[in-house]
């Protein structure tokens, strides 16, 4: 059992009773003290917004959370709206190499550098914008708001139990390394180029996956000279008709209306 004894006036002023938050977070104590900034010293909330609604048959994109690809931070999708369109959380202005962190679920890192395309769109009131001050990369900025150790502060900083969510306060206040410029500049291009052949790897695979699909489609057409893979599998029993047949004797039976008042009588 996790036990703190603290002070009642920074209880008090902290506004929280959970130990979780008043406990240090322990990911962030693995890096040198000299290397820790909070976020508030290398980047400010950007507080720009704007009603689409004003100008209806304006056309603009819209970045919602769901935008967001939480594997990579890229942003993968977005909406195209007139101004009439627009919901009621499209509203916080955004510029090219903007970060957006999701402030609800944060521990999911839906975090996002904005693309030079987006520059002047709108995103939703569920994200913290940060621009990064001078001197500091953006694209590192993005990778240390992604890191564990923040993840975990943000975790400590959440609130509610359904839909735990952040402040612009928190994100300001969490710890992360910052190294110098040319640092920065060292690793944002790393990660890049990681996550570049990430995709490029899963389009090859998409690509291969495609081509077998219409092989087998040339199968089923007439052409017999389609070859089949004859790799060993530890689960290619599972596609077979007998072995599906097999199982499905083995399931209970559906629980509907109708059963209930069987079972019941």
């Amino acid at each position: 059992m996790k036990t703190l004894v603290i002070e009642k006036e920074k209880l008090l002023a902290a506004k929280r009773w959970d130990i979780d938050f008043h406990l240090p977070a322990e990911g962030i104590q693995k890096y040198p003290p000299t290397l820790l900034k909070k976020v508030k010293d290398v980047a400010q909330i950007r507080k720009e917004k704007r009603d689409p609604r004003l100008e209806p048959e304006e056309a603009f994109k819209y970045i919602d959370i769901s935008c967001i690809d939480v594997q990579t931070g890229l942003v993968n999708n977005h909406q195209d709206l007139l101004g009439e369109e627009a919901p009621s959380r499209a509203r916080k202005v955004v510029s090219a190499y903007d970060i957006l962190i999701s402030t609800c679920r944060p521990t999911r890192g839906a975090i996002a550098v904005v693309p030079i395309g987006f520059h002047n769109e709108v995103a939703s009131t569920g994200f913290s914008v940060l621009k990064a001050k001078d001197g500091v990369n953006p694209f590192y900025l993005f990778f240390a708001l992604r890191l564990d150790s923040t993840l975990e502060q943000f975790r400590k900083f959440s609130t509610g139990s359904s839909y735990p969510a952040i402040l612009d306060e928190d994100v300001l206040n969490t710890f992360i390394p910052v190294p110098s410029l040319d640092e920065q500049n060292r690793i944002a291009k790393e990660v890049f180029l990681q996550i570049k052949k990430r995709e490029d790897m899963i389009n090859a695979a998409n690509r291969l996956l495609k081509e077998q699909f219409n092989a087998i489609e040339g199968f089923l057409s007439g052409d017999k000279s389609v070859e089949f893979s004859e790799e060993a599998s530890e689960y290619e029993e599972s596609f077979i008709y007998d072995h599906i047949q097999s199982l499905k004797s083995e399931l209970s039976i559906l629980k509907t209306t109708q059963t209930i008042k069987e079972n019941a009588s």
